[in-house]
């Protein structure tokens, strides 16, 4: 009898514990606002910018193209 209360006790646990990490990733997916996407696009052409820059810089380094 045990066991089956355990078994029972754990689905609900785990099942819990699925439903609110559903929560959160649905919630981390909402739209954002404009400017929140501005923001994210300036971030990401910066990052862009640095790792060819990175890039370039190691070729030159090593004499490659």
């Amino acid at each position: 009898m045990l066991d089956i209360i355990s078994m029972i006790t754990l689905i609900i646990v785990f099942s819990s514990f699925a439903t609110f990490m559903m929560l959160i990733i649905i919630g981390g997916n909402m739209d954002k606002s404009k400017e929140e996407q501005r923001l994210e696009d300036e971030e990401q052409m910066e990052y862009l910018r640095q790792y060819r820059e990175k890039k370039l810089n190691k070729k030159r380094k090593f004499g490659g193209k």
